[in-house]
């Protein structure tokens, strides 16, 4: 698979990747959010922090997998 992508094979070019993956998922993950008022609002915000902080984990450990070379993209 790395011969058929082999853009993906640096681990800064992966970086970047997942960082538009980052931008555009909080995008749509946090609409719920401005969408509502008061209560409703804390609790969607807390929800979305809670899942774009676990991506954000997954995300920077496959970059520094990735630059370690132990996984390849």
């Amino acid at each position: 698979m790395a011969a058929s992508l082999p853009f993906l094979i640096s681990a800064m070019s992966l970086g970047v990747i997942n960082l538009l993956i980052f931008l555009a998922s909080a995008l749509i993950i946090t609409i719920p959010v401005f969408a509502t008022r008061g209560r409703t609002q804390a609790i969607w915000a807390a929800v979305s922090g809670t899942i774009l902080l676990v991506e954000a984990v997954i995300l920077v450990t496959l970059v520094v997998l990735t630059g370690q070379g132990k996984i390849f993209s």
